[in-house]
């Protein structure tokens, strides 16, 4: 592989030196106490400033950080699962509906998304908000019986179903904890997959 620098960033670096060695002759004259009076410290900010500057650049180019890198392998690793959850063709329960866009950009069967609209089990919209009317209890009644009618379809005809989650969202953390009311009630077990979030999945 041959990399070519170009003339800008040769500039920089060979400016930098410069900076460099005038902190050098700073720090030589302020030796041994290495005391700097204010119009020392005026300098020597600026010529930190000025070689930030120059140098950052350079930094996130060539050198990306250990954690940029990590993060980009793990969303890697989860893109490719994600490959192979598209290519299963089993059903995908998520708790929001604008995820459901995001699933389908990236290939996913929008026919086999569930979208359950907030928790599955009534009384846990009551732990959410224990004001709610008993207007909207029945209408979110109705939107839990049909989802779970959904599921126990899919269940029955043997599909798989995968839960499709982020750890600090909170009505996937209530979905979470439903999971083995969810199984008892629709007779099969329902796998998980963790995302960061799902900017990472917007094309």
């Amino acid at each position: 592989m041959i990399l070519t620098i170009n003339s800008q960033e040769v500039q920089a670096i060979l400016d930098a030196i410069d900076i460099l060695l005038e902190i050098k002759c700073l720090i030589r004259n302020i030796a041994p106490s290495y005391q700097l009076n204010a119009t020392q410290l005026k300098l020597f900010d600026s010529l930190l400033n000025s070689l930030k500057n120059q140098i950052e650049p350079l930094f996130s180019k060539y050198i990306p950080s250990n954690l940029n890198g990590t993060t980009e392998r793990k969303n890697n690793e989860i893109l490719l699962k994600l490959k192979k959850l598209i290519e299963s063709e089993r059903y995908i329960l998520i708790s929001a509906s604008h995820s459901k866009k995001i699933l389908k950009n990236v290939g996913f069967n929008p026919l086999n998304i569930i979208v359950s609209g907030g928790p599955l089990i009534l009384k846990d919209y009551l732990k959410v908000n224990p004001n709610l009317s008993k207007k909207i209890l029945q209408g979110i009644k109705r939107k839990t019986i049909n989802t779970f009618n959904k599921l126990k379809n899919i269940a029955k005809a043997g599909s798989k179903i995968t839960f499709i989650y982020i750890e600090k969202n909170e009505t996937d953390q209530i979905i979470l904890e439903e999971l083995s009311e969810i199984k008892d009630i629709i007779g099969k077990d329902i796998d998980l997959f963790e995302i960061p979030n799902w900017k990472m999945l917007e094309v």
